[in-house]
């Protein structure tokens, strides 16, 4: 069910698309579905013009996922937002050009020769020498190409040679704390891998297997 400003109701057009009409600005915007997480977001104007925003729904603990997908499960304190990047994931992703947190905090431009769409995608960056490390999201795309406007600027600079860029999964826990995070693995061997998981502001380093669900406790 969508629904903005909690009541109005969207139009579904042919395309899958939901289309609101006569809405006033800015709206709040609230998605929910037995198979997803719910989202929520408000929607506004930008120099005059609407604004256009992409969401990436996330699985939710209805969600029927395939046999043999990787995944972390766990438990911390309700409604924690939890993101996992395995380290599996860096072979597509770098930097076309260096980022400068101080000159362009919130522009950046990634090498993307598949010309894929990257609005809403969450990644990892991680510097050369493997100090500076952070999460981000794609908040816009100009066109099909690598330059993007991120959803917060970064803390630091990171130079195109040797930083790693490793595209992450997210989830929030439910009431009881609980929470499972499909990831994205290319390969089908079963093999042990390195994962970021970030709980709140900590980030740790975990050793996960492919192909089975993998417990994590955050106490540990």
């Amino acid at each position: 069910m969508i629904t903005a400003s909690g009541l109005i109701r969207p139009l579904r057009k042919e395309e899958g698309f939901y289309v609101f009409v006569n809405c006033p600005m800015p709206v709040h915007v609230e998605i929910r579905s037995e198979r997803y997480e719910t989202e929520e977001f408000d929607a506004g104007m930008q120099d005059g013009k609407a604004v256009i925003l992409k969401k990436r729904l996330r699985p939710g603990k209805n969600y029927p996922l395939p046999a043999g997908t990787t995944c972390v499960t766990g438990c911390a304190e309700p409604g924690t937002v939890i993101e996992v990047a395995a380290e599996e994931s860096s072979g597509l992703w770098r930097l076309f050009s260096d980022y400068h947190s101080e000159k362009l905090p919130e522009s950046m431009e990634l090498f993307n020769p598949y010309e894929k769409q990257l609005e809403g995608r969450r990644f990892f960056i991680l510097d050369k020498d493997e100090k500076n490390g952070e999460f981000f999201e794609v908040k816009q795309q100009e066109s099909r190409s690598g330059k993007i406007v991120l959803e917060h600027a970064l803390k630091h600079s990171y130079k195109k040679a040797g930083t790693k860029i490793y595209e992450c999964s997210m989830a929030r826990t439910d009431r009881d704390g609980n929470f499972t995070i499909p990831l994205k693995i290319r390969s089908r061997d079963e093999k042990k891998i390195l994962c970021r998981i970030r709980e709140g502001e900590k980030v740790r380093s975990v050793q996960i297997f492919t192909g089975q669900q993998n417990k994590w406790n955050p106490a540990e």
